[in-house]
């Protein structure tokens, strides 16, 4: 496989061998941000050498890990260090460890590798991985990759000292500890360019899941606090990085990477204080820019020239409900004219689709809400001249409750009533838009794993053995009587994951 910007380093006998795994597909894993700055950060250090991992598959068996490299086996490396964004890939860690002949309990392997997760999934609730790992990482890579490589160099050869030297109040979760210490997350004060690559892995041969592009995180976090957000209320202190540091990485990644594009990374790009000014200077340098992430009411006429010169073609709103009482619960408020003003200007300026994100399953949610969300996209449709399904698209989800969020205790709904709200939209919509929707069966899954505790490591493993995917869950489930009723009604028990401290309220880092 061809690939730019790879790092081979020769090491010496003393050099420590890190495994940077990422539980899915190769394609995801090199649009993680996060995944390619563990990579370098890992790499800057003259005693480490880390080497990438991913899935080869997602069903049935799994091969040999083999690192893309250098095809040293996982077995071989001092430590693994996972990346993972999404509770069902969690299942992908175990099929990893079990197809490199790893022992995937933590007490079985006695620190020899060490094995390590972090991630929005595992910072909310490390709980039904704690069998496996030796660190749960609550915190950010800036803050915490720093302590964890420095004291595995001090205490290489005794992992029980590292463990020990990993402290819960810098955001190290030690499982074999349990639960009775506070374990607080650890932010980054400002976003520093020392740990943002420029350079960045490129496949030449595939396509990454967002597309050939340079990640340039423009902000972290979100001072909003929607309740449904879990990565609202994890990094809820919001944190802009500077100006000058993002043209900086966007002009010299577009060198390094070879390629013109720029994709960035924010909760809410124009939540930035200079947004327009950032689009300006990247348009200037003749880059491209691609913005997956907009807010309506950020959205002006000003903002949406610059989005369309700087070569994107299509606008992402997510309404979420065309319910103001729901909208009120999710502590989300898009007023309609305002997606309506923004259809209508995006396409005075000559956007060619306007997709849109709504959610169902919210609690005290009627039928008559989810008709109101066809009626709502007709009137859209009528509204702003965007039709039928090349130029319309509508992605459905089900609400999935997770922990240290408003909702997460909230019940969900059964996969019935969820697949029959489904079925009305897209009948009401048939020919009128592009409806997608997110399979309700893996909503459930989300649901179960997020809000678990160690009693689902048995499953996880059944789960892992049995070759992943839906049917795999099925016999799972079968094979350890889970009750998944438990995990999806509203009588959950939060003190599960109570032992994480996040901040109180959304706030804004001031540096």
């Amino acid at each position: 496989m061809r690939e730019l910007n790879v790092i081979r380093k020769r090491g010496k006998p003393e050099t420590v061998k890190v495994a940077l795994a990422y539980p899915s597909t190769y394609e995801v894993a090199v649009s993680s941000l996060a995944y390619q700055m563990l990579y370098y950060y890992i790499n800057s250090w003259r005693e480490y050498i880390a080497e990438r991992f991913n899935t080869e598959n997602l069903r049935g068996q799994h091969p040999l890990p083999i690192s893309i490299e250098t095809g040293t086996p996982m077995k071989k490396f001092d430590m693994i260090v996972f990346s993972v964004h999404y509770e069902p890939d969690y299942v992908n860690i175990l099929r990893l460890l079990l197809a490199a002949e790893i022992p995937p309990y933590a007490a079985d392997r006695k620190g020899k590798p060490i094995v390590i997760a972090g991630g929005p999934a595992v910072v909310s609730n490390p709980e039904p991985m704690a069998k496996f790992l030796d660190v749960a990482v609550i915190g950010e890579i800036e803050t915490t990759m720093p302590i964890i490589l420095e004291n595995f160099l001090e205490s290489r050869d005794n992992p029980q000292d590292f463990l020990d030297s990993l402290s819960p109040a810098q955001g190290f979760y030690i499982p074999a500890r349990g639960t009775e210490e506070k374990v607080k997350m650890s932010y980054a004060p400002k976003l520093e360019k020392r740990f943002h690559p420029t350079a960045q892995i490129q496949p030449l041969d595939r396509e990454p899941a967002w597309g050939r592009g340079t990640l340039v995180e423009v902000s972290r976090g979100c001072f909003r606090g929607c309740a449904f957000c879990l990565e609202g209320h994890i990094f809820s202190y919001y944190r802009e990085r500077p100006l000058k540091d993002i043209v900086e990485i966007a002009v010299e990644g577009s060198l390094f990477n070879q390629t013109k594009r720029i994709i960035t990374v924010s909760l809410s790009f124009f939540d930035h204080s200079k947004a327009k000014e950032i689009l300006g200077q990247l348009i200037d340098e003749g880059l491209e820019v691609s913005i997956p992430s907009l807010r309506a009411e950020t959205l002006d006429e000003e903002a949406l020239q610059l989005i369309y010169e700087a070569g994107q073609r299509s606008i992402t709103i997510a309404p979420e409900t065309a319910s103001r009482e729901l909208a009120l619960k999710l502590r989300k408020i898009v007023p309609e004219d305002k997606v309506l003003e923004v259809g209508r200007k995006a396409r005075k300026v000559g956007f060619r689709s306007l997709k849109l994100y709504f959610m169902i399953g919210i609690p005290g949610e009627t039928i008559q809400d989810v008709e109101a969300i066809a009626a709502y996209v007709e009137k859209i449709s009528a509204e702003t001249g965007f039709k039928g399904t090349s130029q319309l698209k509508i992605t459905i989800s089900p609400l999935v409750p997770k922990p240290h969020t408003p909702l997460e205790r909230a019940s969900m709904e059964d996969l019935a009533t969820i697949r029959r709200k489904i079925q009305l939209i897209k009948r009401r919509l048939a020919g009128k838009a592009e409806v997608r929707e997110y399979d309700p069966r893996w909503a459930k899954i989300q649901a179960i794993i997020s809000r678990g505790g160690r009693e689902l490591a048995e499953t996880l493993l059944a789960w892992a053995k049995a070759g992943a995917g839906l049917g795999g869950w099925r016999k799972a489930v079968k094979q350890t009587e889970l009750q998944e009723k438990k995990y999806i009604s509203g009588e959950v028990d939060t003190t599960t994951w109570s032992f994480i401290v996040l901040p109180l309220k959304p706030s804004i880092l001031r540096t």
